[in-house]
């Protein structure tokens, strides 16, 4: 497509059966003003050979293959290969109702102000059965704050004008976890978020996914990016200095409590150390702190 209005993203790595079904659900879609670009990020399997068979047969996709860098990286190739004016975020493991675009589109045409709107996500089992109790309320306008507190801007859930990452930029490659978290929360120090109150997307529950295969991991990564957000990012400008260093103790908290748990005393401590320095009053820290310590004496040398 020369003009589309939408370009749909989708990264895939090592996912040939789900990302099948990820465009036979884009396919379905009763908006039909859009090209698909789908970015094989390095698999090892034969994801990049089913994207290339399913685009062969609809004009309306191209498959790009690139190096195994990561979401960030497929995510940013798609950016600058696309040639639609808006943005619609999809994973390969996640699935669109029909209406999710038509219902977006329709929104933010009779809002011109705004250049972001989202819908809550419902998250299913691998075989399509809804989970209850895994969603978190959403809310409209202005977000930093609430967006330091907890992820509930889904990617696949989103719209956005391209205008959105001229303004702020694309998406963090140095984050292997974390990326949409880092994004929103940069995005809402720029823009307002438009809400669609009724989940219109559909994210596939797994424990095998990255962030639940090693949450300490997680859990550090968004650690620091908070923290970047803060002090380096313009946090510091919007959010009150007191609930943001609550939440970056309570965050470093869970984070050292992983690690001490996982038999990692000394960077538990590292961890730990910053969760009281935040927050002192953080009653729950101190004695895992402590036990940190104490562990740590045993592990070898401890860090100064």
């Amino acid at each position: 497509m020369s003009n589309p209005t939408v370009s749909v993203i989708i990264p895939a790595y090592n996912c040939p059966d789900l990302l099948a079904e990820a465009i036979a659900s884009v396919r379905n879609q009763t908006y039909e003003d859009y090209e698909v670009i789908v970015v094989d990020d390095g698999s090892d399997d034969d994801t990049a050979e089913v994207a290339e068979k399913l685009a062969a047969n609809w004009p309306k996709m191209r498959a790009l293959r690139a190096e195994h860098k990561g979401l960030a990286a497929a995510r940013n190739r798609a950016v600058a290969e696309m040639a639609g004016q808006w943005i619609a975020l999809l994973d390969a493991d996640d699935l669109w109702k029909p209406e999710k675009l038509q219902r977006c589109m329709d929104y933010l045409a009779a809002r011109p102000e705004l250049s972001i709107v989202y819908t809550p996500m419902a998250p299913i089992t691998m075989d399509g059965k809804v989970i209850k109790g895994h969603s978190k309320p959403c809310l409209a306008g202005r977000l930093t704050e609430e967006l330091f507190q907890s992820i509930f801007v889904h990617d696949p859930a989103a719209v956005i004008h391209k205008r959105v990452i001229e303004t702020c930029g694309g998406f963090d490659e140095s984050l292997p976890v974390s990326v949409g978290h880092e994004f929103w929360l940069r995005v809402s120090t720029r823009f307002e978020f438009g809400l669609i109150d009724e989940p219109l997307a559909l994210r596939r529950w797994s424990e095998q996914s990255l962030t639940r295969r090693n949450r300490s991991r997680g859990r550090r990564i968004k650690a620091t990016m908070l923290e970047r957000f803060y002090f380096e990012l313009g946090g510091a400008d919007i959010l009150k200095p007191a609930l943001a260093m609550r939440r970056l103790s309570s965050v470093h908290y869970k984070a050292g409590k992983l690690l001490l748990a996982e038999g990692n005393p000394r960077e538990a401590k590292r961890y730990l150390a910053k969760a009281v320095r935040y927050k002192p009053t953080n009653l729950r820290a101190w004695p895992v702190l402590l036990a940190a310590t104490v562990a740590s004496l045993f592990a070898g040398n401890p860090e100064p």
